[in-house]
């Protein structure tokens, strides 16, 4: 066969390199291994060894090599080319490692300089979150049956009839705790004049609880209807046949709260303390300047003129008592504390 001088190979060229010459013809079977005449075998192709071709042939002759031909011999790549290539490699994986750094470092940058808004959005919507979450509580406490008032407590009723204050509050019944009417409340502890003072306080889920504070009596004024105890700002408490023992009879013009001496009476009855105020039977006061002290049992006599300067009076006169006993003695005047007269 002839050596291709250059140019490409045609394939009719190719197909006639590839027929099998005589030499290479395999041997007949022998007799003692015959085939059966049913099925002849195939005889192998031997492909001849092609020529040395440059490597512009090579490169055209791969455009035509048919598809079950053999695969081309690798080449050795020289070793100054492998380092070339290595060196390119190591340097394409440097620039990839300097992008994956700079993109890092971008990141880095805009977090870094949006965090004020960052953290002007989380407190946004921890602000908003709060305001839902307070809408939702006062809707449920304000809105709901879960919350209404079920039970009215009186406390603190000693002289006042509680059981009247709850009947009067049961139109409030029903209603949410934070919705019951305080005017209402109001309005119905007016109607009792022993209450001085009060004050609600509602105990989730179900309670009102109005604590009061009762008028204390500080003596008995005598009228047309009998003894009425009155406080210190002359409210009647109650009007009895009889007076109590225990709290002095204050004797003023017209037996009326109103009087210029009943302020005074009042003045001296607090200023005593309490070792004398149990054995005090009366008070009069003619005017304001005109108070006498009436004691019991003995019915000793105390000049004490003005209030001014009770509490001063009050610790001498406990000091005359114990140097002067009352039952010897008809009158302690302590007008004038500085210069006392006992007779």
């Amino acid at each position: 066969m002839k050596r291709p001088t250059g140019g490409r190979i045609s394939p009719s060229d190719r197909a006639e390199a590839q027929k099998p010459t005589n030499a290479e013809k395999p041997a007949r079977a022998t007799k003692s291994a015959k085939a059966p005449k049913t099925a002849k075998p195939v005889k192998p192709v031997k492909t001849v060894k092609s020529a040395k071709l440059t490597r512009a042939q090579k490169r055209s002759a791969s455009t035509v090599e048919a598809p079950n031909s053999p695969a081309p011999e690798t080449t050795r790549v020289p070793r100054a080319q492998r380092k070339q290539l290595t060196a390119a490699a190591a340097a394409k994986r440097e620039m990839k490692e300097a992008v994956k750094a700079r993109k890092a470092f971008e990141r880095n940058e805009i977090r870094r300089f949006t965090a004020h808004l960052r953290r002007r959005k989380i407190a946004f919507f921890t602000i908003l979150g709060s305001a839902i979450g307070l809408a939702i509580f006062v809707g449920v406490g304000v809105f709901s049956p879960l919350m209404s008032l079920q039970k009215v407590v009186v406390v603190g009723a000693s002289r006042v009839d509680a059981s009247a204050i709850v009947a009067e509050l049961k139109s409030q019944i029903g209603k949410p705790l934070p919705l019951v009417d305080t005017h209402s409340i109001e309005a119905t502890l007016a109607k009792q004049p022993l209450v001085k003072s009060y004050s609600t306080q509602s105990i989730p889920p179900h309670t009102l609880i109005v604590n009061i504070v009762e008028r204390a009596p500080i003596g008995y004024l005598r009228t047309a209807q009998g003894f009425s105890l009155v406080d210190p700002a002359g409210v009647s408490i109650e009007i009895t046949k009889a007076r109590y023992v225990n709290v002095p009879l204050i004797e003023v013009n017209g037996g009326s709260a109103t009087s210029k001496g009943f302020a005074a009476a009042v003045a001296v009855i607090r200023a005593l303390p309490s070792t004398l105020h149990g054995q005090v039977d009366r008070v009069a006061a003619a005017s304001t300047d005109d108070v006498t002290i009436v004691l019991k049992k003995s019915g000793v006599r105390v000049v004490w003129g003005s209030p001014e300067n009770s509490t001063l009076k009050a610790r001498v006169l406990v000091s005359l008592m114990k140097a002067y006993p009352p039952w010897r003695h008809a009158e302690y005047d302590v007008s004038s504390p500085e210069s006392v007269v006992v007779r």
